[in-house]
């Protein structure tokens, strides 16, 4: 199928190219520029730029967001109104352009720190509602609020997807919320290990979403295999057939998990 990646010139959107080229045919979207004859511009609050891209596509994966890399008062403040944006806006923008387009699946990523609000040690089901006290895990709440909109209203289905710190083996770096830490060895994030995940599992479960049409909602929550005290895995488990292969130590780097 043809599946358009927004934020494809993002660290995840590359990965993902890299996952999904050998089987799909892709469109990448951004703002930023690719060398790639694939690449169409694409910002996410332009309507007509969204309905350009989306035009023959069975599916997209919605990857787009704004990096805040900086926890100072004053530059989360003036982050605030551009996370609302492109994470709230951009979502109903790029599921409009979607359903005009009678695109057959809609995977969105969204994060676990859609819920950083709950109590510490909370066991997070998968039909919890978002609660964040930080304008990235709110902004990404709401864009779970959209997508279940244009479920239910519109006929869209939607697969959302909260993936946790997002591990990259290639130079041991993670996000943490919306911060990438370039080197856990030298600057361990701050963030527990059971929300971590490897890139692999996480375009991994991104595939098994893609491919799959029902239900026409679902939330599920994609992190490492030891987190399953702390987070939802069964949902994963039993509507992709997805199971992470990679488990983290408490110094965040990952280990793969015995067959």
């Amino acid at each position: 199928m043809t599946v358009l990646i927004t934020g494809a010139a993002g660290r995840l959107g590359r990965r993902l190219t890299r996952a999904l080229e050998a089987d799909h045919d892709l469109v990448l979207g951004d703002i930023t520029p690719l060398d790639d004859p694939r690449f169409r511009h694409l910002d996410v609050l332009d309507l007509a730029a969204a309905r350009e891209a989306i035009q023959g596509c069975d599916a997209v994966a919605h990857l787009a967001m704004l990096d805040c890399l900086s926890g100072d008062m004053e530059q989360i403040l003036d982050y605030s109104p551009g996370a609302l944006q492109v994470h709230a806006v951009g979502t109903h923008t790029m599921l409009r352009a979607a359903m005009e387009a009678g695109v057959r699946r809609f995977v969105y990523s969204s994060s676990v720190s859609a819920v950083d609000g709950i109590a510490p040690g909370t066991f997070v089901a998968s039909d919890c509602r978002h609660f964040s006290n930080g304008i990235y895990g709110m902004s990404k709440g709401f864009g779970e609020d959209i997508c279940r909109m244009f479920q239910i209203r519109f006929g869209v289905s939607v697969a959302v997807l909260r993936l946790g710190n997002v591990y990259m083996p290639e130079n041991g770096g993670a996000w943490m919320g919306n911060v990438y830490v370039e080197d856990l060895e030298k600057r361990p994030g701050s963030g527990p290990a059971p929300s971590r995940v490897h890139v692999d599992d996480v375009t991994r479960c991104i595939a098994l979403a893609l491919g799959a049409t029902e239900p026409a909602y679902s939330l599920v929550h994609v992190v490492g295999a030891d987190s399953g005290d702390q987070w939802d895995l069964e949902a994963a488990r039993r509507l992709y057939g997805w199971e992470p292969r990679y488990s983290f130590s408490p110094d965040g780097l990952p280990h793969p998990v015995e067959a």
